[in-house]
């Protein structure tokens, strides 16, 4: 094999040991609480060593601060279905909390993890509360844009006040449906929230019209 050959040969496997460490990590969420997972766990599972392990994070912290910007950026994803351009429909507002649900669905036991060791750890704390404060502007400014035109029942003065409510309710109320079990049933909940954002943002007729 060449040496630029060997090179990235060796930068695959690096990325792919980074991967399962990951992988290992939320599967082990699956079944059991962040404080119930040792690294030993971790590597066991991923089949990556210690020393590996070394290589792509500090310490479990860092590996969950690592998963928190993955799950961070579909979390954006989602809510870019609604903060984004409006044609005038609420079908939207539905789909992007669709969008939520089905992250809370997948990932609920990683985000109840850091949520959980947000209460204790300052570094966690101001990453989580970065993430939702990101959500809360996106969602502030589209309401916004919605009262500009019309559309939102919402003063102007309390915009960012009503952003600030909802995403922090779809925070707790998913992470209640998702974070640990029984589960809740994802179709329900997803009528939930959208009774709640549509008929806070649009009345109640709207709500009718979905």
């Amino acid at each position: 094999m060449r040496e630029g050959e060997l090179k990235g040969h060796r930068r695959a496997q690096r990325r792919d040991a980074r991967r399962r460490l990951l992988d290992a990590a939320h599967g082990l969420l699956e079944q059991r609480g962040w404080n119930d997972i040792s690294l030993e766990d971790i590597t066991e599972v991923a089949q990556v060593a210690r020393t590996a392990f070394y290589r792509h994070f500090e310490d479990r912290q860092h590996l969950l601060t690592a998963m928190l910007d993955d799950v961070g950026l579909e979390l954006g994803h989602a809510a870019d279905t609604w903060t984004a351009e409006w044609d005038g429909s609420v079908e939207e507002l539905r789909r992007s909390l669709s969008g939520l649900v089905d992250i809370f669905v997948a990932h609920g036991r990683l985000l109840q993890a850091i949520s959980d060791t947000a209460s204790r750890d300052a570094e966690i704390r101001a990453l989580y509360d970065a993430l939702a404060d990101r959500l809360v502007t996106a969602t502030a400014a589209r309401i916004d844009r919605d009262i500009a035109t019309g559309h939102c029942l919402v003063r102007a003065a309390e915009s960012l006040e009503v952003a600030r409510a909802l995403t922090w309710m779809n925070e707790r109320y998913l992470l209640a449906s998702f974070g640990r079990a029984p589960f809740s049933d994802p179709a329900a909940v997803l009528n939930a929230l959208t009774t709640i954002w549509v008929s806070t943002l649009y009345g109640s007729s709207a709500v009718r019209d979905l």
